[in-house]
Parts: structure tokens; C-alpha cells; sequence
């Protein structure tokens, strides 16, 4: 079997029909989006994000959490640095590993997690209104299997990030894809 053309070249790369520019602008405005949204709730989208990757694991650590939010440590540190202040999260001695510190969200931080995710439901089902059900549907399968493909590139696991429910969640009713796989 041959491999098929390329279809990017030097000569005809621009932004608008790049893939990797689309997603990353996507990703920029949706988190500026979300940041504003955020201002009326008494934690900011990144706290948030990191509150729902607590809320998916009893513990965690703060490298497969740094992991899932895409941040880096330094940064992650103060979101968790702020949400422990704050009594959100707090830092624990890992149970399998007491040299290891995990982190855990608190009960409080469940609260806050719970009603952050109401405001990314309603963010999420605005930016999917003008597209039907079938568009939302193959638009999630095929940015789930460019994120395999990626994956698999990075050398990652190409399980989900655990932040992926994310979708699920803003969706109205639950249906299945011809192909979950993809």
C-alpha cells in the first residue's frame, strides 16, 4: 500500500488551514472565554481545571497532574500552592511511597469543582449550538484520534487525559459513536 501525499508542502502552509494553528488559537480562546466566565465564581478556569483533574483521582501526583493540564511544574505548584491556602486541595504523603507527596481535592474543592463544571456545560453547549449533533459527534472522533496519533508521537499512552470527560459532560444526552475507538 502506498503512502498517500502529503497534504501540507512549504508552499502552501498557512495559518488558516493548519491544523496545529487552529487548535492551538482554539485552545487560547476557549481558555480566555472560560477565564471571563470564571470571574463571577470564586476560583479562576485554571484553578478549576486542576480542581476537576483532582476530583477524577482519590490522589494524584503532581507530575501526572502537571501531565493531564499540560502545565508545568512551576506552574502547577502555585495553582496547587493557591487551592491549598484556600482549602480546595491539600498535600498528602502517598500511601504506597511515603518519600512521595500526592495531592487530593477536598470536600470543598468537589463543591467549587461541581459548580465550575455548570459554567463549562453552558460555555461548551454555546460553541457546539450552530453545529447538529452528527457535526459535534465526528468533530470529537476526529480530534480523538489526531490526540491518539499525537500521542502515540510523543512516545504517550493513548488512553485519554482524565480532564477528556469534559466533553461527555457538556453533551445533552449520552450516544454512542459507530466507532469508539476513534
Amino acid at each position: 500500500m502506498r503512502k498517500p501525499k502529503p497534504y501540507y508542502s512549504q508552499e502552501t502552509l498557512e495559518p488558516s488551514r493548519s491544523v496545529g494553528f487552529l487548535m492551538k488559537r482554539c485552545g487560547v480562546l476557549m481558555t480566555q472565554v472560560a477565564e471571563k466566565r470564571f470571574q463571577r465564581l470564586p476560583i479562576s478556569f485554571t484553578q478549576w481545571l486542576a480542581l476537576i483533574g483532582l476530583a477524577q483521582h482519590e490522589h494524584v501526583s503532581a507530575t501526572r497532574l502537571s501531565e493531564d493540564l499540560g502545565h508545568d511544574m512551576g506552574a502547577l505548584t502555585r495553582v496547587v500552592d493557591e487551592l491549598e491556602r484556600r482549602g480546595l486541595a491539600r498535600r498528602e504523603r502517598s500511601r504506597k511511597d511515603r518519600r512521595a507527596v500526592e495531592i487530593a481535592i477536598t470536600a470543598e474543592g468537589r463543591r467549587h469543582a461541581l459548580e465550575g463544571k455548570r459554567l463549562v456545560v453552558e460555555l461548551l453547549n454555546e460553541l457546539v449550538e450552530p453545529f447538529s449533533e452528527a457535526e459535534v459527534d465526528t468533530l470529537i472522533a476526529l480530534m480523538q484520534r489526531l490526540l491518539g496519533h499525537l500521542q502515540q508521537a510523543a512516545g504517550a499512552s493513548t488512553a485519554l487525559p482524565s480532564l477528556a470527560g469534559l466533553v461527555k459532560a457538556a453533551r445533552p444526552r449520552a450516544r454512542r459513536t459507530a466507532n469508539p475507538e476513534t
